[in-house]
């Protein structure tokens, strides 16, 4: 078992880690409060992985220029990962 350093945010400051925060608001108001909580455990996990597969590969965002945030991430990452030597790993 690894030993993890744990970093933990600071009670009621949701600026300390906005994006994250802003991502579970996102899971609350467009997985959960439109009927997809179950308290069948397999059934939540599978309906869940759906979901952010819709929302990481499919559903463009405005904050991205209306992008797919997996296209984003190659546009940005592309020359750096491309420009690496194999011995770099």
């Amino acid at each position: 078992r690894k030993s993890l350093l744990h970093y933990w945010t600071r009670v009621r400051t949701p600026k300390d880690n906005a994006e994250v925060e802003r991502f579970i608001r996102t899971i609350e108001e467009e997985f959960l409060e439109l009927g997809n909580y179950t308290d069948d455990v397999e059934l939540f996990n599978k309906n869940l992985l759906e979901y952010l597969i819709e929302y990481n590969f499919n559903r463009p965002h405005q904050a991205l220029g209306y992008d797919i945030p997996m296209n984003f991430l190659i546009k940005k990452f592309e020359n750096k990962v491309s420009t690496m030597s194999p011995n770099c790993a």
